[in-house]
């Protein structure tokens, strides 16, 4: 029996439909640069990719592997004239889909393009469903691979994500920076959690109009001033102080009314915000902290991840272990707390060991937010940029290191690179070495 990919790619057909001059053409097209994934349905793909010169159209081929996309004879239905974006229906859910883009003119056709891939989403997003917006960015602060921080550096940091718009702002390597960029961030309406000594490495901010910290309250003694709650008639006390016969203690005025001279100490319930940091014995770092909607009251936990750095299969499962480390130390933390992942996790697809974090999370129930999202805003560009001047598109389908995962129940409305580019280059002062990811999730 066919595969239902083969009677998808029979029902729509493989007729070749090319518009233009119908004299041959001097040359064959050039080869189509990797195309990229615009948007995405549970039945539709759409597919953009730069034109061609000397192309009259283009087919797209659909596998289920990059390897077979490379060379598979089967055809979607083809674009007409130099038309650059294909909506590709008919397909199914939650399925992996991968493509290849050939420039044709007359009879010559140009080399295939290297392949991309895309997910189809697992259901259609839910437009009544809360959401909430994330950026995640390394912002370099202090590390070997670092530019030295400057005002300048720290003004363009400030207008990423100020230009990321972001309910919630994950940062990595905000190394002895993230006190002072919170005070700037303040002005722009983010706070931030205040346990200064979680704030080494990685930090946590959102904006106040959307989200508070999460408070529970715990028993533990504490000394303070006490108000006076007796049945005198305060108003012939005379001031500064006056000593209280029934509670045989002395009492000063200030602004709020008369309070005890001397701290009270005493069992109390104090709030205590919910935050923490997570390490390991490697080198990975997070902070987390459980932050409360404003739109629907629950509670969700925020994690600003940084997993260990280098290019071999060794770090690759290195990284596999502390992806399985934070999940477990963060879930211990949350309690019945729906958890987003962000951060920068130094692991691609494509790279050495196939992405172990990526692996693990799916494993315990995460994906990708680059694989379930509505639509994309140049997902071609990196979200590494290496502090290079030219804006260099992947060869590789969704391989950024900084990453957002979120449960496999909820989407994403949008997911883009936050950079300012011309011309395919970097313009202003450069932030980093990497660009900010955001995305809006869908909390169903």
């Amino acid at each position: 029996m066919p595969s239902p990919l083969k009677l998808l790619v029979a029902t729509l057909g493989s007729l070749l439909l090319v518009v233009g001059l119908a004299s041959p053409a001097p040359a064959r097209p050039a080869k189509a640069s990797t195309p990229y994934i615009v948007a995405s349905s549970p039945h539709t793909l759409t597919l953009k990719w730069t034109p061609v010169a000397k192309a009259r159209g283009y087919t797209v081929f659909v596998a289920s592997s990059p390897a077979k996309a490379r060379k598979t004879k089967q055809q979607t239905r083809q674009s007409r004239g130099r038309h650059t974006t294909l909506k590709i229906r008919d397909l199914r859910p939650h399925r992996r889909y991968c493509f290849t883009v050939r420039a044709v003119r007359g009879g010559d056709k140009g080399p295939r393009s290297e392949p991309v891939c895309g997910h189809t989403l697992r259901r259609s997003i839910d437009k009544a469903a809360p959401t909430v917006s994330v950026v995640t960015f390394n912002v370099c602060a202090y590390a070997e691979n670092c530019k030295r921080w400057t005002a300048q550096r720290e003004d363009a940091i400030i207008q990423r994500i100020v230009d990321a718009n972001a309910d919630v702002v994950a940062l990595q390597e905000v190394t002895g920076r993230a006190d002072e960029l919170a005070a700037r961030l303040r002005e722009h309406g983010y706070a931030s959690y205040t346990a200064r000594l979680n704030k080494r490495n990685e930090a946590v901010y959102y904006r106040m109009s959307a989200l508070e910290m999460a408070v529970t309250t715990e028993t533990a003694t504490a000394c303070v001033v006490e108000p006076y709650t007796g049945l005198d008639d305060t108003t012939a006390w005379r001031f500064p102080r006056h000593f209280d016969e029934p509670t045989q203690q002395w009492y000063s005025f200030d602004t709020s009314g008369w309070v005890t001279e001397q701290k009270v100490c005493r069992d109390r319930q104090l709030p205590v915000e919910q935050e923490g940091r997570i390490s390991s014995p490697t080198g990975a770092t997070a902070a987390w902290a459980a932050l409360r909607l404003r739109s629907n009251g629950q509670m969700y936990m925020f994690v600003s991840a940084h997993l260990t750095h280098g290019a071999t299969k060794a770090a690759a499962r290195l990284r596999g272990r502390e992806t399985r480390q934070l999940i477990a130390r963060t879930e211990a933390a949350a309690g019945s707390m729906p958890i987003v992942y962000m951060g920068d996790f130094n692991s691609y697809r494509g790279g050495p060991g196939n992405d172990p974090p990526r692996r693990e999370m799916a494993k315990q129930g995460w994906v990708d937010a680059f694989d379930a999202s509505a639509t994309y805003s140049r997902p071609n560009v990196s979200s590494f940029n290496g502090w290079r001047p030219k804006v260099q598109s992947m060869k590789y389908w969704g391989g950024h290191i900084d990453r957002i995962f979120v449960r496999a129940t909820m989407g994403s409305t949008g997911w883009r690179i936050v950079a300012p580019t011309k011309n395919r280059r970097y313009v202003g002062v450069k932030a980093s070495d990497h660009n900010p990811v955001r995305t809006t999730i869908v909390l169903s």
